[in-house]
């Protein structure tokens, strides 16, 4: 991946033992001792894990140079300006549940301690300017800084929240006291495991909501639960330990071990190890910071450590990833870990259907939907979509009269299924979605230019510029098209910031045979009426639902769809079904860098903006070659509105919207998944209850 160690590992082993007296040499620097230990590994067979303390040291022995970083903020501030909420969000709406920040001011200080050189290392300033991205809990909002690429932090330990019977306040318990023979013993009599009650010194349950801040969830229940091991999690393993045992993105949890206490007055310490990401041999910190920091010449063949966007040739990005999610692999998976068998499934557990004649399910089939990330796959989500169908015609045919959606842990993803999955569920409806984009000179002459040509999908200028869904929009009820650039750009005032007209894609558009919205495009839906009534729907989460996800719960909820949350914080009351990011779409640097470059190139050639106008536009594009490398950097485009929301004024980020129940996970859901749908079953249809406080009638 970088310039240096690929080069030594394609030649074989026998250059890591050649490479290995030089590192001794300089075996004092912690980068070389880790060096050292990773070669030894590799001689041996074994993936090496690093103490924590030793990889800070490496980190924090990379070098700083002030006026890069200095130069690196202000081209990062660029791709800022297309962050939706940045203006409102230093002053949100009392309803907001996150704390207001202040990104210009934040990122205008860390500029200026740049400049002055008050960063001791590049680590040390990476840190400050993630901890300010991941301080606004927004998963669309996000950047990965080169020196948190060469590692990843991991905690052995993993911990569960579990209710006796998932009305009674939770407790929190490491897993591994509940696996296997302890298990069956809690099941028999909990007293006999014991909770853990203090983390580092402080209660266990404020402790995990003090980390909170850490997380890319807007609402802390959520927050509270991406702490907790969750087989639910099984389209990434990472994600499956849980926040506790991998931290976002695998950076550093701001502590080297773990303490635990608990009830029965024992203790255990858990010390907090590193990984490798990649190959690493470097001798020292300026090694690391060359290869990982600075950019890679053009004429490298190397690839950088920023991906290169590759412009879409048919569909708008605005039908693309919404959430960037696990990839699918071209491996064959095996079925999701503590599930009952499947009647459908796909080969990467994107998607899965149940007929189970257990309790409370022999009306119900279940549709677990894990991620809406599906564009990746052979055929597109035409091919998920499909699945869908043909496993809700199953269902049918065997006499189920309700269904479940399990939504446990979406993070979002393609926009276009999420759609589309409405449109399977309610044909006769059309899809409502408000959205607006923060007006700023950058976007308006971008739809100046999309306005200026031919709005044909098979014009090349007009499909570069609407690779971010900017043209060809509809009014949120797809009654209208937008006819200009003054039409779509306004700018209104929404919250005392600079907003575009409510806008939704035209799905006539976007919709195609690879990604397709049934009834639109010329894709014909399988049915015309509901195959399930909207009381017969029931979508179960754990709050995590992110992107797109709420896209498609929203939507479902217009239609009487009802919802119901699982776990969160140890207190009784209500808890959000979508408490992850509520943003309209995403929009990662890199496609914006692409999209920026060839809006550059048109305006110069077909003259569509003046000669001060092209300058302006240049001066407000990132850089093709950032100051420093970076492994990813997004904002969200768009800020997305409720339809009972008729003025499109109240961002949905900013709104509280709890589920219709809420229960607390048992050991029984924690370990045996299918039991979580049978509790939902049961507390919507049947005689079960809910956690006190939690059941409204929305």
């Amino acid at each position: 991946m970088f310039k240096k160690h690929s080069l030594l590992l394609a030649v074989g082993g026998s250059a890591l033992a050649a490479a290995a007296p030089s590192l001794q040499r300089s075996s004092q620097t912690p980068c070389a001792r880790i060096s050292e230990q990773y070669v030894q590994g590799l001689k041996n067979g074994e993936v090496s894990s690093f103490s924590s303390d030793l990889v800070l040291e490496c980190l924090q022995s990379m070098p700083f140079e002030p006026r890069r970083a200095a130069s690196f903020v202000e081209d990062v501030k660029k791709y800022v300006q297309w962050q939706s909420n940045v203006d409102t969000l230093s002053d949100p709406p009392l309803s907001y549940e996150g704390r207001p920040v202040d990104i210009w001011g934040g990122l205008d200080d860390i500029q200026q301690r740049a400049k002055e050189n008050k960063f001791v290392s590049q680590f040390e300033f990476d840190t400050a300017l993630s901890d300010l991205f991941r301080s606004v809990n927004d998963g669309h909002f996000s950047i990965l800084p080169c020196s948190y690429m060469p590692f990843s932090f991991v905690n052995p330990e993993k911990l569960v929240s579990v209710s006796s019977d998932g009305l009674e306040i939770p407790e929190i318990y490491t897993f591994t006291n509940l696996d296997a023979d302890d298990a069956q013993v809690f099941k028999n009599n909990s007293a006999a495991v014991s909770p853990v009650v203090t983390i580092n010194g402080e209660d266990a349950s404020t402790y995990l909501q003090s980390l909170a801040g850490s997380q890319s969830f807007q609402d802390p229940d959520a927050s509270y639960n991406n702490f907790m091991y969750s087989h639910a999690r099984y389209t990434s393993s990472s994600q499956m330990l849980g926040a506790f045992s991998y931290p976002l993105n695998g950076a550093y949890p701001g502590t080297t071990e773990y303490t635990l206490i608990y009830a029965n007055g024992t203790m255990s310490k858990s010390k907090v190890k590193a990984v490798a990401q990649d190959e690493f041999i470097y001798a020292n910190g300026t090694e690391l910071y060359e290869d990982y920091c600075l950019p890679v010449p053009e004429e490298s063949t190397s690839a950088s450590a920023t991906p290169t966007p590759t412009p879409s040739t048919s569909t708008p990005a605005a039908a693309s990833s919404s959430t960037p999610a696990t990839s699918p692999t071209a491996t064959v998976l095996p079925a999701p870990t503590g599930y009952p068998k499947a009647v459908v499934r796909d080969e990467n557990n994107l998607v899965a259907g149940y007929l189970l004649n257990k309790p409370d399910l022999q009306d119900a089939a279940v549709l677990s939907v894990p991620t809406f990330s599906v564009s990746g796959v052979e055929g597109g989500t035409s091919n998920i979509s499909s699945l869908v169908i043909n496993f809700l015609e199953k269902s049918v045919n065997a006499g189920r009269k309700k269904i479940i959606l399990d939504l446990t842990s979406n993070p979002g993803g393609n926009t276009n299924y999420a759609f589309d999955l409405f449109k399977i569920f309610f044909p006769n409806k059309t899809p409502y979605w408000s959205t607006r984009l923060r007006a700023h000179k950058a976007l308006y002459y971008l739809e100046k230019m999309g306005y200026s040509v031919p709005q044909d999908p098979e014009n090349e200028t007009w499909a570069t510029l609407a690779d971010m869904g900017l043209f060809g929009l509809k009014t949120p009820n797809q009654n209208y098209t937008y006819k200009s650039e003054d039409e779509v750009y306004g700018p209104h005032d929404v919250l005392g910031a600079n907003m575009t007209s409510p806008t939704s894609f035209n799905f006539n558009v976007i919709s195609s045979d690879r990604m397709p919205i049934h009834g639109y495009g010329g894709i014909k839906p399988n049915w015309t009426q509901p195959l399930f009534a909207p009381e017969d729907i029931l979508i179960v989460t754990d709050g995590s639902c992110s992107s797109s996800c709420p896209i498609f719960t929203k939507m479902m909820k217009y239609e009487g769809v009802r919802t119901i949350s699982f776990g969160g914080r140890p207190q009784p009351g209500p808890m959000q079904a979508m408490g992850g990011t509520r943003g309209g779409q995403v929009l990662p640097g890199d496609q914006l860098v692409l999209i920026m470059g060839a809006a550059l190139e048109i305006a110069a050639e077909k003259e569509i903006l003046d000669e001060n106008e092209l300058k302006q536009l240049k001066a407000l594009s990132p850089a093709e070659t950032s100051p420093l490398q970076y492994g990813s950097l997004q904002v969200n485009l768009r800020d997305a509105y409720g339809k009972e929301d008729e003025e499109s004024e109240m961002p949905l980020q900013y709104v509280y919207e709890p589920a219709h129940c809420r229960l607390f996970y048992t050991l029984e859901n924690v370990l045996e998944p299918a039991t979580v749908w049978s509790a939902a079953a049961r507390a919507i249809w049947g005689d079960g209850e809910c956690v006190a406080g939690s059941r409204n009638q929305l």
